[in-house]
């Protein structure tokens, strides 16, 4: 028999193709879950998966590929390639019983190195492609002749007894006569799910199989986790006129958690959780989860995987330090932190991972969420629900069977929302996935979704609220009160005229601008206001133009000042909206979406100190909403805050009005338009017809440049391993240890700023092509260590429109 191999190492063969075809096989079918609900009955779907595993790399038995692998004499760089000859041969076996599963067979093996494509691209779909005809006329042939040399062995490899009959060029009319049924006839939404959902279980159990990495075995969680560090209350119920804050949480904790014990709850899956801030939605949504997992576990005799999604760097990582508090007495249960700052790795071309140097097992085990409990951000979560790249993609089939909980979803740009809602809704049907969407403003994801999308498909959306008397809950808060004062100011100098008219030196404040310029602007004129005044109350800056690095520092020190009585002053913008557990007197909120006022509200009287109740929350405006967000957002927030002065105990009501008046269909375009991507398999094409390639959670517009700051020491050292990354002097492995440093580091700047002009010209200042550096000798010419990068030219009247 003869040695063929899959892979190799130090120029040897390193494991047999035989070996790593049932791995891959094995490993697929393991992941592969019985629940999902698809039109092709299980045993199809699984018989499938098991074909495309067998034939994925038929074309490494040819001595073309074995030449290469093994570095034997010159290799024919077009000869060697491997998947088309499974992918047709596989059609082929098919086209006699099931043509549409003949189609599914030939696209995923075709695509299983690449991104997916989009369909009516595909080869032998396109009369005119001319590698379609240099492949039926010179490659076949030779890689046909090099197989059936070997044709008995690979048959017995393979247990496949007839596979000389299906080496043949398939007929091309079958292939499009399949694009056109799902991209033009009968395009359905079930085919992205299902096609996304094989495509993941066979990429990633090819790389994992390849790279040698452990398959992580789930383990048992005890559900009563939560419930050891925070005892639930002995009276269900509670008096909400007299009853304390921590005394509140519990009692929401205990009504969400009540709902697992109805006869017919484990036949929901989409879910949300309305409650204002400071309530303890992430302890609550983790006891929900555990036990959730449990009921799980006893009926279906499995352990679902928690997969927990955030917006923004700050709270991921103080969701991550509660999350390792609570699961302290479980030291054995693998929890995995998933988030990118602006990865620096991605910028490295990757390498032709048949050379065997893109595998990594400690990568591969966080690229695929080996893990109990994954905490990603919505940008890890959402671009491989909807996207077509094979690196995200790796981990789309974990979403089957799984509890997905999405915290601070009102981050979502509005335009996006039906189309994450019906995203989320069309995984949760197909993919037997529990879905929790959580946020303190209610927006109408799901709602949106059914108007927007579902019901044209004659689908409706139903969700479960788990807090049943969340208005009741809504309405025990009296902390703060919104103040609209919506005259338009000129300047900076106006606003400071407002802001010594209503701030006392004893309280703290947070001002909270649209526009990074703007809010360096104001923090320039009140620091200077204090100082003129001989005013001791420090004062702080916050926003991404400082690097990730510092902020959090920052953050504990504006705490450790409000502790100590000092009544801090912060400047910021957006990213302050969420999960940022600071508690001040007062706030001032340049006007923009209501549930971003609302959220900017959930930092004013946070404990709900009696003393302090209705501190305001004063709206002004720069006119500067509509540069960050849009003209529509503006004129709904500008109705929503018409009649004046409201209340917390009303800002439900204002929130509901808010989006119940959002009545201009055109606002979204992009989310139909996306999901007409989705039904018809347009994975990639022209960005102008929106395909699923160009989903992006956070939309830069191709505005900004990603700039590393050498702020101090350890900047230093991890610029230099970078380097040597790059030189392939180390592994990415041996980067891991700098990776997170290197990234925080790094911030997104506008391209168009005078010091961005300044570092492009000057090669020397790229770090690579798409990351300039600002040196630590030239550090105060191009970066101030309290507000970040300098932005001393650019005009606020800039429009970006995030």
């Amino acid at each position: 028999m003869k040695q063929i191999y899959s892979h190799t190492k130090d120029g040897k063969g390193s494991k047999l193709l035989k070996v790593h075809t049932e791995g891959v096989k094995n490993k697929a079918l393991a992941r592969l879950s019985h629940l999902v609900h698809f039109k092709l009955p299980s045993d199809e779907i699984k018989k499938l998966l098991e074909e495309v595993c067998n034939y994925h790399d038929l074309g490494k038995y040819t001595d073309y590929f074995q030449d290469y692998l093994l570095k034997n004499g010159e290799v024919n760089p077009t000869l060697k390639q491997h998947a088309r000859i499974g992918s047709f041969a596989l059609f082929e076996k098919y086209t006699q019983k099931n043509i549409e599963l003949a189609f599914w067979a030939y696209y995923l093996i075709v695509n299983h190195h690449k991104n997916l494509s989009d369909i009516t691209q595909t080869e032998f779909a396109n009369q005119d492609d001319t590698k379609r005809l240099d492949f039926v006329e010179y490659i076949f042939p030779k890689q046909k002749a090099s197989l059936l040399e070997n044709i008995k062995q690979i048959e017995m490899e393979l247990s496949e007894q007839n596979l000389e009959a299906y080496l043949n060029v398939p007929k091309d009319k079958l292939i499009r006569s399949q694009v056109r049924l799902f991209a033009q006839k009968q395009p359905n939404i079930q085919n992205y799910y299902l096609i996304n959902y094989l495509f993941s279980l066979l990429i990633e159990a090819d790389k994992l199989d390849a790279s040698e990495t452990e398959v992580y075995d789930r383990k048992a969680i005890p559900s009563d986790l939560v419930d050891r560090k925070y005892p639930l209350l002995e009276n269900k119920t509670i008096d909400f006129n007299t009853c304390t804050q921590n005394e509140l949480r519990t009692f929401v904790r205990q009504e969400v958690i009540a709902r697992l014990d109805e006869p017919d709850f484990l036949d929901k899956r989409v879910f949300t959780l309305t409650a204002p801030t400071g309530i303890g939605k992430t302890l609550t949504a983790l006891d929900f989860a555990l036990k959730l997992r449990e009921k799980i576990r006893q009926s279906e005799n499995r352990e679902a995987q928690i997969i927990y999604g955030l917006p923004f760097i700050n709270i991921i990582e103080q969701s991550i330090a509660v999350y390792h508090d609570i699961l302290e007495p479980s030291p054995e249960v693998q929890l995995l932190a998933h988030y990118q700052y602006a990865d620096a790795l991605e910028q490295i071309k990757n390498e032709d991972e048949e050379k065997n140097k893109g595998y990594n097992q400690a990568l591969m085990s966080l690229d695929t969420w080996q893990a109990d409990i994954v905490i990603t951000s919505f940008v890890q979560l959402l671009q491989t629900l909807i996207g077509n790249r094979n690196k995200m993609l790796k981990k789309f089939n974990h979403f089957a069977g799984s509890i997905i909980i999405l915290d601070e979803v009102q981050t979502i740009r509005l335009g996006l929302q039906p189309l994450i809602g019906a995203s989320l809704y069309y995984l949760a049907k197909f993919l037997d996935t529990r879905i929790l969407l959580m946020t303190a403003t209610k927006p109408k994801i799901y709602e949106l979704a059914e108007k927007e999308i579902t019901a044209k498909l004659g689908e409706q959306i139903q969700a479960t609220e788990l807090l049943q008397s969340y208005e009741q809950v809504f309405s025990y808060f009296k902390r703060t009160k919104i103040v609209p004062q919506l005259d338009l100011l000129a300047d900076e100098n106006e606003f400071l005229a407002f802001f010594s008219e209503k701030w006392q030196t004893q309280k703290s404040a947070l001002i909270v601008c649209n526009l990074v310029k703007r809010s360096v602007d104001v923090f320039s004129k009140i620091q200077a206001y204090l100082s003129e005044n001989s005013f001791n109350n420090p004062i702080y800056y916050l926003s991404t133009n400082i690097v990730s690095a510092k902020r959090l520092d920052i953050i504990k020190d504006i705490k450790t000042d409000i502790e100590a009585g000092k009544s801090p002053i912060l400047v910021a913008t957006q990213v302050v909206e969420a999960g940022v557990d600071l508690d001040f007197d007062m706030g001032f909120r340049d006007l923009s979406p209501i549930d971003s006022i609302v959220q900017v509200a959930g930092r004013i009287n946070r404990n709900n100190h009696p003393k302090k109740q209705h501190a305001p929350l004063y709206v002004i405006n720069f006119d500067d909403c509509h540069k960050i967000y849009d003209k529509v957002t503006e004129q709904q927030a500008k109705k929503a805050l018409a009649n004046g002065e409201i209340l917390e105990e009303n800002y439900l009501t204002m929130i509901d009005a808010y989006f119940n008046n959002i009545t201009d269909h055109s606002s979204f375009e992009s989310s139909r338009k996306f999901f007409e991507s989705m039904q018809t398999l347009r994975y990639d094409g022209d960005k102008k017809d929106y395909p699923v390639s160009y989903f992006k959670i956070i939309d830069e517009k191709g505005y900004a440049i990603s700039v590393f700051v050498e702020i101090d020491d350890r900047a230093t050292e991890c610029r230099e391993m970078f380097g040597k990354l790059i030189r392939k002097e180390i592994s990415r492995q041996d980067f891991e240890k700098y990776k997170k440093d290197f990234n925080q580091r790094i911030i997104a700047v506008p391209k168009y700023l005078e010091k961005i002009k300044e570092l492009e010209n000057e090669k020397s200042w790229l770090i690579t092509d798409s990351i300039l550096w600002v040196k630590k000798e030239e550090l105060n010419e191009y970066y101030d260590l309290v507000t970040g990068f300098n932005r001393d030219k650019e005009d606020n009247n800039i429009t970006i429109m995030l």
